[in-house]
């Protein structure tokens, strides 16, 4: 059973992860306020939310500005959009060739493929700025940074 002053796993709402807090207190038993290790934060404990998929706050934008809506309630369906278009995007590369390995100095274009150690293929969706770009990966469009020294 834990108690006051021991650690627990608790989603922080400032670091946006799940992270170790020290419970504050209590009240009839049930942990009531945490404090995060990492951030100092204090705050309700909320418990262990479940990891939302990155990226899915661009797709939102990306989706409202292409006037498309974001009714579908479960992240699988919200995915599908996402997995479908990569997927043409990736029969298209097949067929045209040249991927290029993602470096945060390189500089990019729209249109253009990029491999990423960890994300994968992605395509160059948008330039925002000369340091910023969205990229499409198979699960998300994520922000990805470029031009830097």
């Amino acid at each position: 059973m834990l108690s006051v002053g021991d650690l627990i796993d608790a989603y922080c709402l400032r670091c946006r992860l799940t992270l170790s807090h020290v419970i504050l207190y209590e009240v009839g038993g049930t942990i009531d306020k945490v404090k995060c290790r990492t951030c100092g934060a204090e705050h309700k404990y909320r418990g262990m939310k479940p990891e939302s998929q990155r990226g899915a706050g661009l797709l939102k934008r990306a989706e409202g500005r292409r006037g498309t809506s974001a009714s579908p309630s479960s992240k699988a369906e919200k995915a599908k959009p996402v997995l479908r278009e990569w997927a043409q995007k990736l029969e298209d590369l097949k067929n045209a060739g040249g991927i290029r390995t993602y470096s945060i100095s390189g500089a990019y274009s729209p249109g253009e493929a990029i491999r990423h150690p960890n994300f994968g293929i992605g395509f160059v969706e948008k330039v925002i700025s000369e340091t910023r770009m969205d990229v499409l990966f198979q699960d998300a469009l994520r922000r990805m940074a470029m031009n830097m020294p």
